[in-house]
């Protein structure tokens, strides 16, 4: 993984809080731009508004919870771009939000992700790229409830028009090995409001 600059990032994320135009609403777009490198568009089946289903390991092992989330894809950036938020009950009460904004890198030919949760203003910087059929995400290093640090592995799959899943592997030796299935998302396309 590349460290970001701390200024960059700082900057980024405080352009985010106090812009209106993004915090309010941002501008969203049609679709992808024609001059944007065509890869951009392996995660266009996020454009949408997704129901879904998590399944997630508790943090002291001992089980599973479930809980319901929102998840709504969107273009930005005049269609060069991609970003993604997300809307679940916290887990002590209360509504817990993030956004994601993915982009493709056609120097690396990988995908730059970075993903926001709100409360902290502390991006997490994910890599990713097409595998056959997946979308994989490696990055998101942090410390679990026990200060261990870990870092994640985020796998898209079984991608259609209506759904797709979403496995989380979490290594805790830097990628060495990796404890499998920490956490699963089952995502349906939102019906229509009639």
């Amino acid at each position: 993984m590349r460290p970001v600059s701390r200024t960059l990032v700082g900057g980024l994320a405080a352009w985010l809080v106090v812009s209106p135009s993004v915090s309010a609403s941002p501008e969203r777009w049609d679709g992808l731009h024609p001059d944007a490198p065509p890869e951009t568009a392996q995660f266009a089946f996020l454009i949408g508004e997704w129901d879904c289903t998590i399944r997630q390991m508790k943090p002291d092992g001992s089980g599973w919870s479930e809980r319901r989330a929102r998840w709504t894809g969107y273009w930005i950036l005049g269609g060069w771009a991609i970003q993604d938020d997300w809307e679940s009950p916290a887990p002590g009460g209360g509504t817990f939000r993030g956004t994601n904004i993915r982009s493709f890198n056609p120097r690396t030919g990988k995908w730059d992700n970075r993903w926001l949760p709100a409360g902290t203003l502390q991006w997490a910087y994910y890599e990713a790229e097409k595998r056959g059929d997946t979308m994989v995400m490696t990055g998101g290093e942090g410390r679990d409830q026990a200060g261990r640090e870990f870092v994640d592995r985020n796998t898209f799959s079984d991608i259609g028009a209506d759904s797709w899943k979403w496995t989380k592997d979490r290594s805790f030796d830097g990628g060495q090995t990796w404890t499998l299935g920490v956490a699963f998302i089952e995502a349906r396309r939102s019906e229509p409001p009639r």
